[in-house]
Formats: structure tokens, sequence, C-alpha cells
């Protein structure tokens, strides 16, 4: 089981916004393995998101 499916809406939510940002930050960098880890863990908490019935987008 993944940390990310015992954290809190608000951590995860977060979490979701810090990995986003390493992505971002590793393919400019033009580090693809850690741009692949990030969208990894990030594919995770996208998964446990729609389990608890968020939308996807932006509000």
């Amino acid at each position: 089981m993944a940390w990310f499916n015992k954290a809190s809406d608000s951590d995860l939510a977060q979490s979701m916004d810090l990995a986003v940002h390493c992505a971002r930050t590793a393919r400019e960098e033009g580090n693809h393995e850690r741009e692949a880890a990030f969208h990894e863990d990030l594919n995770g908490m996208i998964e446990e998101a729609t389990s608890r019935g968020w939308k996807q987008g932006r509000n």
C-alpha cells in the first residue's frame, strides 16, 4: 500500500502539486528517469484521488 492511500485530502492534493512541479523541473533539466519516476508516483496519486471521488481539473 502506498503512503498516499492513508493521506488526508489536503496532504494528497499538496503532494500531487509537488509531484507535478518536480516532474516539470526534471523534464526541463533533461532528467528523464527522474521525470518518469515522478509521473509514476503521480499516476498512483491520481488513482487514489479518483477513488475518493475527485474530478479531474482545477476548481
